[in-house]
């Protein structure tokens, strides 16, 4: 029989050579040439629906703040960098995470049996067995500790700035759509007035020409200015 650790170094070499250069399967996470589509061979994880902001159920109009806080909620663009101000937060505290101690607990279980080199008879087997704990802690790392967490509380500084920035983005792009739509149903109401009134100059054009108090050039003046206002 072999000795213990001979045999762990076969099996730490044999087991390698026979998964191949791959021992962990990871290719099966992409697909097999550049040129086939990937398809997961497990169920892919479920995406909790994002929340979202209801209209309401009845026909009055929406107010400016009502609509505001409806695009702040249903726009993508507020949680990409809501959820991207967390992940730079969360950082820090990886960062910081380098303070405290660290404790590492292990159970070993050896056994094995040799080969006698005066005799040459095995001896009985032989097991060894005991847990032990590790406690570690950093006193001094010359500063680099603090250098990272400084970095990463800047880059969540940048994240947060920039969550501000999509959310008067958001509310930049209502209020011009708004008042945009606003501009436009008055310049629709001005131009139905003006409809009207070229109507109403053509009706008294007509009727002036029937009476012979207009010519043909005042009608067709009207009708022109009443096609311009239809346009």
């Amino acid at each position: 029989m072999l000795p213990g650790l001979a045999g762990w170094l076969l099996l730490f070499i044999a087991v390698p050579a026979a998964y191949g250069k791959d021992p962990f399967d990871t290719e099966r996470r992409v697909s097999p040439a550049p040129n086939v589509k990937w398809e997961p061979s497990t169920a892919l994880p479920e995406v909790k629906a994002p929340q979202r902001a209801r209209l309401p159920a009845d026909a009055a109009p929406l107010s400016l703040p009502e609509l505001t806080d409806i695009a702040l909620l249903n726009n993508p663009k507020t949680r990409q960098a809501w959820f991207a101000a967390r992940s730079a937060a969360a950082g820090v505290g990886i960062e910081q995470a380098d303070d405290l101690p660290s404790v590492v607990g292990f159970y070993s279980l050896n056994r094995n049996q040799q080969v006698s080199g005066t005799t040459g008879l095995l001896v009985p087997w032989q097991t060894r067995y005991g847990p032990s704990i590790t406690l570690s802690y950093m006193l001094y790392d010359f500063g680099y500790g603090d250098f990272q967490t400084e970095a990463a509380e800047f880059r969540s500084l940048a994240a947060s700035l920039s969550q501000n920035r999509a959310l008067q983005d958001v509310v930049f792009q209502v209020e011009q759509a708004y008042y945009l739509l606003i501009g436009i149903e008055a310049l629709v109401r001005v131009n139905e007035l003006t409809l009207k009134n070229s109507q109403t100059a053509h009706d008294a054009a007509q009727r002036r020409r029937e009476s012979g108090l207009a010519t043909v050039a005042d009608v067709y003046r009207t009708e022109t200015q009443m096609a311009q206002a239809q346009l």
